[in-house]
């Protein structure tokens, strides 16, 4: 399985942008939650998704954007893949 982080920028967005994205990127299988070692979940910084699954970065980063782009014609998608994944200060659940 594969790691993704996917930050996803909607300009000139608003909330309800935002809301609508967060519902279709969840059914894709990204999620705005990371889990430590610990099987504590993290929230996600602002415009950032956590994907970890069978697909490889083209397929993330295609899919990603179709979705994004169903909501703002003019969004920007940036793909990272990582091997492991360190975060400091977000919260947890």
């Amino acid at each position: 399985m594969a790691m993704f982080i996917v930050r996803v920028e909607l300009p000139n967005a608003d909330y309800s942008d935002y809301q609508r994205l967060y519902d279709l990127m969840e059914g894709y299988g990204f999620t705005k939650q990371i889990t430590g070692d610990d099987g504590v979940q993290y929230d996600l910084p602002d415009a950032e998704y956590y994907y970890n699954g069978t697909y490889d970065i083209e397929a993330v980063s295609s899919t990603a954007f179709k979705v994004a782009k169903s909501v703002r014609t003019n969004a920007k998608v940036l793909v990272t893949e990582a091997e492991r994944i360190k975060w400091t200060g977000l919260i947890y659940q």
